[in-house]
């Protein structure tokens, strides 16, 4: 893939849209051992308007538009159409991996964490991507309560988010142990019935239309 000569300076929406977005389903990759990166996302098809959203932010440092793509899961048996597109090699994505990757000598790869300045670059339009992401209603039509899916991070990674958005925005989130077979296996953040006003007049202004499905909308529904 092309590399790019030069390092860009990235603008704050494209700052928050990587913070929030590496916390949720983005992320980076590297094929040369972590020496260049490229930022990569992908969502089903329904959420064409998401992912153009951050292609647009982020086109200029893109090669190619979202492209529609097939594939099959075994699980279910079935093919499931989806979009996704990567940046070109960037400079200025450097700076993010050494954020939120930690290279793993047990297992040969990157694996992504919480950076522990994450405090530093939690916005509100960056939780409102971070939300876009892994966020869902906890039970649509019977609670306000919304959950945000941060399973794949360490309890010490979960723990520091859930810190920063009491400190920042007066919002308590709870945690949630996952468990398979009575063996925790990962940790969610939940927002409350208290708390789910506050939550929602954090996100409303970032919020794509397209995913507000995902929040309540204070009578039990959603937006």
């Amino acid at each position: 893939m092309q590399k790019l000569n030069n390092k860009i300076k990235l603008t704050e929406e494209q700052k928050d849209l990587l913070i929030g977005t590496l916390l949720g389903d983005g992320n980076l990759q590297s094929e040369t051992r972590g020496r260049t990166w490229r930022y990569r996302s992908i969502h089903k098809k329904e959420h064409y308007d998401y992912i153009n959203h951050k292609y647009i932010i982020l086109s200029n440092i893109c090669g190619t538009e979202p492209k529609l793509s097939r594939v099959y899961d075994s699980r279910t048996n079935k093919y499931y159409e989806r979009y996704l597109f990567s940046t070109l090699i960037e400079n200025s994505l450097r700076y993010y991996a050494n954020m939120f990757y930690k290279y793993d000598i047990n297992e040969d790869k990157f694996k992504k964490i919480v950076p522990l300045n994450i405090e530093k670059y939690l916005t509100p339009r960056a939780i409102a991507y971070w939300y876009m992401d892994d966020g869902s209603l906890k039970w649509k039509g019977k609670s306000n309560a919304m959950r945000i899916c941060s399973d794949g991070f360490s309890l010490d990674d979960v723990m520091r988010l859930k810190k920063v958005i009491n400190d920042k925005y007066n919002i308590n989130m709870q945690l949630i142990k996952i468990k398979k077979k009575d063996i925790i296996i990962g940790y969610r953040l939940q927002i409350n019935e208290a708390n789910s006003i506050l939550f929602r007049e954090l996100i409303k202004p970032y919020l794509l239309e397209v995913m507000s499905y995902k929040v309540s909308d204070g009578n039990k529904n959603h937006l």
